[in-house]
């Protein structure tokens, strides 16, 4: 699999064993795709990208602390009244 490019340099990559090893960009049309799964044999995936910091004020963490405890309350109301 295509790994990083350096200038006119191509470094393919292993997912496997993580054999590296340098080509030219000029000779990468040799390494193409042989054949195409047919798309309802295809696995989706998702990427997963780095999470960053919620940056919340100490006004909105309280605000999120009341909203949760009033949603607990409520919860629990509904739970003692089916029973």
């Amino acid at each position: 699999m295509p790994y990083k490019i350096e200038g006119k340099t191509a470094i393919l990559k292993c997912t496997r064993c993580g054999y590296e090893v340098k080509i030219d960009r000029n000779k990468t049309r040799d390494y193409r795709i042989r054949f195409q799964v047919e798309a309802n044999k295809r696995t989706v995936t998702s990427k997963a990208i780095e999470a960053r910091r919620l940056g919340l004020t100490p006004e909105e963490r309280e605000m999120l602390r009341e909203y949760y405890e009033v949603f607990l309350e409520s919860f629990q109301e509904e739970e003692g009244g089916e029973e």
